[in-house]
């Protein structure tokens, strides 16, 4: 079965022919996985719904079927894995067939049959996002299938992306926590698959910052992954402390939180300090309930790439009414809150989830830099749980004495000044609060009221030490509301 697109497939396919090999997928994942989905099963019988008449992801909104928050899927995460019925090849050859696999079905036939639906349908991989906004991580279960073969074909996909601003010859720094986080396995797996040496590392208690510096000082890595924060405050800063030179061409990927454009800027300032002539900051989206599909920037500012179509498919929607568990009132829309359905096979299986992260446009044409012909997403907060705290009234948004205000607007005005490390905003008791890290607290302070002399709401500025705003955890939230 095609798990996902090559590189090539993906520049030569219409958008019509990647959307119909979604549509199949989706149909098959309606017919013959849901039903053995606990959650799902439920679901389909109390909204009167035979998931055989779901033909498109506009079916589950014509059919009244609801949005899935987080909260009802951390409920009992298992009740969102596939268990396998009593005729389990039986049902895997019907699969294939809605999906026009006709050369998967001979394969089989001929194939250790039990080896191979082992594959398909047992959890092999429990993955976490790193439930940055909530500290409350998300758990999902990835097959052997998913794990052996659609994310090393994804993430070959993106090593083309990335690896084309770097030197011939690549060596790889994983500076991601060591952890069941997608972001340090998908991050170690692409380096092992598209460098030349991967050192294998990890940041946070596996290996001190300092031992890291001391290697890259060494080994000159010239593909760097890792947080943004962990980027600029604590691995570069110490290196430029250290004298240590790096590469004069280096690309750094961040992951697992939002990157400002004045964070690209500082990463790009410390790293000349080190003697890179020619940086290239690039971001990668993601999230655990998503599986497999890992979004890519080409080049900076090109949009989030949708490079696995074929794991899930992700819509954007406008919200009307909300209960604790559900979206009962929705409708689709050309830009707003991230939606996803998983169609890459067994495991967690989370059809119509209610992602929270807001995107402020798509565009389905060919990028004009890699020319693959795929969706793009822009302007994308991922903000998660504090859009369940703001109850759908804007993920970053609240009304403040009346005047909306836009959260991470104040993080990035604070962010874009030189003098700023970090920042941090914090909405409590009706107040914006702005706290920041700085090595000139004065001037940073002065600069930034000057910023806020026009804003409606005018934020109150604190300075903190980056251990005060981390509060002895790995990593911080950048928005808090109290």
């Amino acid at each position: 079965m095609q798990e996902f697109l090559t590189f090539n497939q993906l520049k030569l396919f219409s958008q019509e022919k990647i959307v119909h090999l979604q549509t199949l997928r989706f149909r098959a994942t309606c017919r013959y996985l849901l039903p053995n989905v606990p959650f799902y099963k439920k679901l389909f019988a109390e909204y009167n719904v035979d998931p055989n008449i779901l033909r498109n992801v506009e079916d589950w909104q014509k059919n009244g079927l609801p949005l899935i928050k987080k909260a009802a899927y951390m409920k009992n995460p298992k009740d969102f894995v596939v268990q396998p019925g009593k005729d389990v090849f039986k049902e895997y050859v019907s699969l294939l067939s809605s999906q026009h696999e006709f050369d998967e079905l001979i394969k089989l036939l001929f194939s250790d049959k039990e080896k191979e639906l082992k594959q398909y349908y047992s959890p092999k991989m429990l993955v976490f996002s790193g439930g940055t906004e909530s500290g409350n991580p998300t758990p999902v279960m990835l097959t052997a299938k998913q794990k052996f073969d659609t994310l090393v074909g994804v993430l070959e996909v993106i090593g083309k992306l990335l690896f084309t601003h770097t030197e011939k010859k690549t060596v790889g720094m994983n500076l991601f926590p060591y952890a069941p986080h997608l972001g340090w396995h998908a991050t170690h797996m692409a380096l092992d698959i598209n460098t030349d040496l991967n050192l294998g590392t990890a940041a946070g208690g596996a290996m001190p910052t300092e031992r890291l510096v001391m290697l890259a000082d060494k080994t000159k890595p010239n593909v760097i992954c890792g947080m943004s924060d962990y980027l600029r405050n604590r691995f570069l800063p110490l290196a430029v402390q250290k004298k240590i030179k790096l590469s004069e061409k280096v690309v750094f990927v961040n992951g697992a939180q939002k990157m400002h454009d004045a964070e690209r800027v500082k990463i790009k300032q410390l790293a000349k300090k080190l003697g890179v002539k020619q940086c290239t900051v690039l971001d990668m989206y993601g999230a655990s309930e998503l599986k497999e599909a890992l979004m890519p920037e080409c080049v900076e500012g090109s949009g989030f790439h949708h490079v696995a179509p074929l794991s899930t498919i992700v819509r954007t929607v406008e919200a009307k009414h909300t209960t604790k568990d559900l979206i009962d009132d929705w409708q689709f829309s050309y830009s707003g809150y991230a939606v996803s359905w998983n169609i890459d096979g067994a495991g967690t299986l989370l059809q119509g989830y209610f992602l929270g992260d807001k995107y402020d446009k798509i565009e389905t044409n060919k990028c004009d830099y890699c020319r693959l012909n795929v969706q793009r997403f822009f302007g994308v907060n991922r903000i998660r749980e504090v859009e369940t705290q703001l109850n759908l009234t804007g993920i970053v948004e609240e009304k403040v004495k009346g005047t909306r205000v836009n959260l991470v607007a104040y993080r990035g005005a604070a962010l874009s000044l030189d003098e700023i490390k970090e920042a941090q905003v914090v909405l409590k008791k009706n107040k914006v609060e702005v706290r920041i890290v700085s090595d000139k607290p004065k001037k940073a302070i002065a600069k930034l009221e000057k910023k806020f002399a026009s804003a409606e709401i005018k934020p109150i500025i604190k300075c903190v030490s980056m251990d005060d705003l981390k509060n002895d955890k790995l990593k911080f939230k950048p928005i808090v509301i109290g």
